[in-house]
């Protein structure tokens, strides 16, 4: 009956826990809802979370994101730290129950007659055998509350690792919609260059004949050096993108391959007119940053906890004789149960200053989570208006285009009829090499922010 008494009360004890209570922060329950600029009413929101490689039909971009995602060393290392904080999980969780242990030891000691008689010595020939049982009751949740930090670590990681997959993700593909704007500007400055090269192989043999003025020659002369000037200023970056991409493959180096150029890319979805502020909830690093606070909140319940006392229980059942021959014998049974109730008296202040320092500490993990989620909601109304206005600049552009081909031809016949002067091709060539780059650029802006929108969103829409 004692006993029975003695474990009902452990259990009451045991059901206090002191520390705070988890409560979300009421920024996080914000109902925003993100507009997008579109003169379509009728489209309607899409919470369905789409892979970035359902987004385009280019395989070898496709291809790229896998290998990124397999043998980035980034990825490997919050990979190990899951694992890690699974561990430290699975230990913390352990210190709930009792553990159970042994010792076994022999002794041996010989002592001369002299020496019996000084008592300075005794001779004996000794052994024992134990099974040593320890529990230590969680009186004020310190144990609990410490598993359950260690579970939100977890969770953190795992939604870090997320978040990088995310961020991994988006930053291979805006480097190769980057590496396949500067191939498209590469190519139209070697395009550009024979157009020059073939000008000034015309004012070379006019200037011979004396139909123009050597001031002519030397303009054409100046535009051709211009653009094989800037050809390997392209070319280096190439190399220089190149070798980023390498790095997020986990590669020394290397070619990358090339799949679709950035006209060429098709996307399959539509971005919706509004984008509920609940999409932000899947966002990893707002998750990862949510878990921190809980698990700090936890952490100021573990360091007010040790301001209390500590229940042990220890057991232990064994064998043990003074004669080794006589060890295993029913008349060798020894055993012990024990418990101790340990507390501090006076520490001048340091336990309730270390419950002081977890909450400032808490402090600071609110803060970095509350960030987080403006910063998320700054991110997505960026994104879209980035989307939609890069959209309607390269639309302009491609008209400029369009028009700047058109007037370098009406140019070219007009001065090869001896309407105009040399002066105006020069101009007309300059103003369409300057709308060729610029919309190549602006096509590479546009696919970056659905690039960051993706990411934005936690990895879709």
């Amino acid at each position: 009956m004692r006993t029975l008494k003695f474990i009902l009360l452990l259990a009451v004890f045991a059901a206090c826990k002191v520390g705070p209570n988890y409560k979300r922060s009421e920024l996080a329950a914000n109902k925003k809802s993100f507009v997008t600029p579109s003169n379509d009413n009728n489209t309607k929101d899409s919470i369905a979370l789409l892979k970035w490689f359902e987004l385009y039909n280019d395989n070898v971009l496709q291809d790229l994101l896998k290998t990124a995602l397999a043998n980035n060393l980034d990825m490997k290392l919050t990979l190990a730290r899951i694992e890690e904080a699974r561990e430290n999980a699975g230990v913390v969780k352990a210190n709930l129950l009792p553990s159970l242990g042994y010792q076994l030891g022999v002794s041996n000691s010989a002592a001369s007659a002299n020496a019996v008689d000084a008592r300075l010595g005794m001779p004996y020939n000794n052994g024992f055998a134990t099974v040593n049982l320890k529990w230590e009751i969680d009186l004020f949740g310190k144990i609990r509350n410490a598993r359950t930090a260690a579970i939100n670590t977890l969770n953190e990681q795992i939604e870090l690792r997320k978040n990088l997959s995310v961020v991994l993700v988006a930053e291979v593909a805006d480097n190769y919609f980057l590496l396949r704007d500067l191939d498209n500007r590469l190519s139209i400055a070697q395009r550009t260059l024979l157009s020059r090269k073939e000008s000034l192989r015309i004012n070379n043999e006019r200037f011979a004949k004396g139909y123009n003025a050597e001031l002519d020659l030397l303009q054409a002369q100046m535009q051709y050096a211009a653009v094989e000037a800037a050809i390997p200023g392209i070319q280096r970056q190439i190399i220089l993108v190149q070798n980023g991409i390498n790095l997020l493959l986990g590669r020394s180096g290397g070619e990358i391959a090339r799949g679709k150029t950035n006209a060429e890319q098709n996307f399959v979805p539509s971005i919706p007119a509004g984008l509920p502020s609940q999409l932000l909830e899947r966002r990893p690093d707002i998750k990862a940053a949510e878990f921190n606070l809980m698990a700090q909140t936890n952490r100021i319940g573990v360091a007010m906890a040790n301001r209390f006392p500590t229940l042990s229980l220890t057991a232990s059942k064994g064998i043990g004789s003074s004669e080794l021959s006589s060890l295993i014998n029913a008349n060798s049974i020894y055993g012990s149960l024990a418990a101790s109730l340990t507390g501090p008296i006076f520490a001048f202040k340091q336990n309730k200053r270390r419950v002081e320092i977890e909450r400032q500490r808490a402090i600071q993990a609110q803060a970095i989570y509350e960030k987080t989620v403006l910063q998320a909601f700054l991110e997505v109304d960026n994104s879209l208006s980035n989307h939609f206005y890069l959209g309607k600049e390269f639309e302009a552009r491609n008209v400029q285009v369009k028009a700047g081909k058109k007037a370098l031809e009406l140019s070219q016949q007009r001065f090869n009829f001896g309407y105009t002067s040399y002066l105006e091709v020069l101009v007309q060539e300059n103003a369409l090499f300057d709308a060729e780059i610029q919309e190549s650029i602006t096509l590479r802006q546009k696919h970056s922010a659905l690039v960051n929108l993706y990411k934005a969103l936690g990895g879709g829409w």
